[in-house]
């Protein structure tokens, strides 16, 4: 009778073990998708920017010549 209540007082320790181990893994999985996103967000401004000044300066090549600014 005693080892069975061992098995049973260590089944919740288990358990518990159990589920620190998944929510790290969750919280590593998570800190990986925010760190992909925050990248991909990081690269379109920098492509948004780019793309932002080369079509102000066509703008204003056309319009300076036109103008004479």
């Amino acid at each position: 009778m005693t080892e069975k209540r061992r098995r049973i007082r260590r089944r919740p320790a288990a358990q518990l073990v159990e589920e620190a181990l998944l929510l790290s893994v969750a919280l590593v999985a998570l800190s990986l998708l925010v760190g992909g996103i925050e990248s991909i967000l990081k690269q379109s401004a920098s492509y948004t920017s780019s793309i932002w000044d080369s079509i102000s300066s066509a703008i204003s090549g056309i319009l300076g010549s036109l103008f004479h600014w």
